[in-house]
């Protein structure tokens, strides 16, 4: 996996998530906040999914569905 590890992963993700958040709170102004929070949920679900998949891949399937 290109010289990464799971804690590496997990910071990639962190990182990701700061990041997106960061934007929302510069673009306040523009931000539509009937769908704010659906939206926020959905990108929290999908970066945890895509992390999830990642592991998945890094370690194998057995040892994610036992861990």
């Amino acid at each position: 996996m290109q010289g990464y590890s799971i804690p590496m992963i997990i910071e990639e993700s962190r990182m990701l998530q700061v990041s997106i958040f960061h934007t929302l709170q510069t673009n306040l102004d523009v931000v539509d906040f009937s769908m704010l929070l659906i939206d926020v949920m959905t990108i929290a679900d999908e970066v945890d999914s895509q992390l999830k998949q990642t592991i998945v891949s890094f370690t194998g399937p057995a040892e994610a569905i036992s861990g």
